[in-house]
């Protein structure tokens, strides 16, 4: 059961990098306020991050290259657990996060400025 988990987990994130290297999107927050989201510019900024261009992914957004290091190191993690068929990685990920959630929503609340200044 667990290498169903950690599999499933596993192939959506993969799914989810591949798609936004080919696929546009359009952020519904902006469309329907007029202000950029915290989020707006990550595709972008991910294809810069791919083209080998970091300025230009800070500049997209600022937490873009944190969380490509993330998403890259989440697969690297899952697949370890996939192959070890354990299911640990995602909850010690969601016991981080509820510790220092507070971290998290300032760094989205500097990203929703930075956004929205530019």
């Amino acid at each position: 059961m667990n290498r169903l988990k950690n599999g499933l987990i596993l192939f959506i994130l993969i799914s989810f990098l591949s798609l936004i290297a080919i696929m546009p999107v359009a952020c519904l927050f902006k469309t329907v306020t007029g202000i950029s989201c915290p989020a707006c510019g990550m595709t972008r900024a991910f294809i810069s991050i791919l083209d080998f261009d970091f300025l230009e992914a800070c500049y997209h957004n600022l937490l873009s290259i944190p969380l490509f290091l993330f998403l890259i190191y989440s697969a690297i993690m899952l697949l370890k657990d996939f192959i070890q068929n354990r299911f640990s990685y995602i909850p010690r990920v969601l016991q981080f996060l509820g510790q220092y959630s507070f971290i998290f929503i300032l760094l989205l609340s500097i990203s929703f400025i930075f956004n929205n200044i530019k």
